[in-house]
């Protein structure tokens, strides 16, 4: 018998065009609010002069076109999907964007960007961005929950082919797009979502930092294109060659992602992340961290690091000597044995290490060296995010194991206020023009404020940090 089920795509587009901001829990507003405080921050920090998402923008603003949206961190202003194309790209160049651990996605790089173009190029107010981000953030992290698999079970990067969809969810809640034309939008996003795991697998590429500038200005124009009346797909996310059976060759959840809308969010469970670099190595790295300051330990100290890893760490591992000794920043972010090596030689892990100067510490090199791995396959079985398990071997001869589930961060264990906005002002620190902290702490005010800011006031607040 055939399905005759309506396609996800049409259920989730009625689901965002009727949804009402009066409705939405506090809890979920509050996580919204943090999210998009954060990725403003990581996204004047991805516009420095170290990230190549500069000649991104420079490349846009060469274009030219109607100069309607801001560009965060720069004076230009640029039509939207060029916009959030600029934005989206600055969001992820150090890795320090919010993720859904469950999900294996980041959610507020793309829809924050597609959010913040539309609402300034159609007038809208502070409580529709937030609720353009709110809903953008969900549909990313249900496409992500509801894929089933280990996160390199597929050959496409998840992240990036589920973020697309929150861009084209808050382009079309704020273009004012109906449940039809919503869902002709998500049809046009099917053909444009994109980027394989390559980029990943050989050291070297660029495209990882700057991955949701493309998925964001795709996710805008499959907006713009389904409101000037061109048709899409009909059932973009259940099709036999919709979403979930081209990249995920049939393997979902439906009630992952269909059910209980406008009762369960998704949203309250984003991570706000303690630490640039890959996600997935965040456990390790938090195990490591508390081994030091628990037993005080000096890197001389140590003889070797043995770090048990799953399938999904062990791409961040292999090639073992590019890993341990990263010359591009995108590497660097995804190796855990340099990783690892920063934050035991630092007790922290800053964003220094991952500049230019950073990546040439001798002593974080040095301890990379003596970083090892083993497999361990149960490790492979934890979900999209690893438990992290090291054993750290002394000179003397001690060997110090420890063992973290979930990183700070998770949900279970967030960031508090404080920790955020110090990342705030690390990020800002690296801006082209950077704010000083009395200007961040009242942005801080202003996101917080949100659902009551007239046109044209959020836009304003964002130019004040650069300005």
């Amino acid at each position: 018998m055939a399905d005759t089920r309506i396609d996800a795509g049409q259920v989730l587009a009625e689901y965002v065009t009727r949804a009402r901001f009066e409705d939405f829990p506090a809890t979920a507003i509050a996580a919204t609010k943090r999210s998009i405080f954060d990725t403003v921050g990581v996204m004047l920090a991805g516009g420095g002069p170290a990230a190549n998402a500069k000649g991104i923008v420079k490349m846009l603003a060469a274009w030219g076109g109607t100069p309607s949206s801001t560009v965060i961190g720069h004076e230009v202003k640029l039509p939207p999907p060029h916009a959030a194309f600029a934005n989206a790209a600055m969001a992820h160049q150090y890795d320090f964007d919010d993720a859904h651990d469950a999900g294996a996605t980041h959610p507020s790089g793309n829809s924050f960007a597609a959010a913040l173009a539309l609402a300034e190029e159609r007038g809208a107010n502070g409580r529709d961005l937030l609720t353009a981000t709110l809903l953008g953030n969900e549909i990313v992290c249900r496409a992500g929950i509801a894929g089933e698999g280990a996160l390199y079970d597929i050959e496409f990067l998840w992240p990036a082919i589920t973020a697309i969809w929150g861009s084209t969810t808050a382009a079309g809640r704020l273009m004012g797009l109906d449940a039809d034309t919503l869902r002709a939008a998500y049809g046009h996003t099917l053909h444009q979502a994109g980027t394989t795991l390559e980029c990943l697998y050989r050291p070297g590429s660029d495209m990882r930092g700057f991955r949701d500038g493309l998925a964001a200005r795709n996710g805008v124009t499959a907006a713009f294109l389904a409101e000037a009346g061109l048709r899409g797909d009909a059932e973009p996310f259940e099709g036999k060659y919709g979403f979930f059976g081209a990249f995920f060759k049939g393997r979902y959840n439906r009630e992952r992602l269909v059910g209980e809308l406008g009762k369960r969010y998704e949203v309250e469970r984003i991570t706000i992340k303690p630490w640039p670099s890959a996600r997935e190595t965040h456990a390790t790295l938090q195990a490591l961290l508390e081994l030091r300051d628990r037993h005080r330990i000096e890197p001389d100290a140590i003889e070797k690091v043995v770090m048990r890893v799953g399938a999904t760490n062990l791409g961040c591992c292999e090639p073992a000597e590019l890993r341990r000794r990263p010359t591009v920043r995108m590497d660097a972010l995804f190796s855990l044995p340099y990783g690892g090596a920063v934050a035991l030689t630092h007790g922290h892990v800053r964003l220094s290490a991952f500049q230019p100067e950073g990546m040439k510490d001798e002593r974080v090199l040095a301890l990379a060296q003596r970083m090892t791995w083993e497999v361990n396959e149960a490790q492979s079985h934890d979900g999209t995010i690893e438990r992290g398990d090291v054993a750290i071997h002394l000179r003397n001869g001690d060997v110090l194991r420890h063992e973290v589930r979930h990183a700070m961060g998770h949900p279970d264990h967030p960031v508090s206020d404080d920790v955020l906005m110090r990342k705030f002002l690390d990020c800002a620190a690296l801006a082209p023009r950077p704010p000083t902290e009395a200007q961040a702490r009242e942005f801080w005010n202003v996101v917080q404020d949100l659902e009551s800011l007239p046109a044209k006031a959020f836009g304003d607040a964002l130019r004040s940090l650069s300005s």
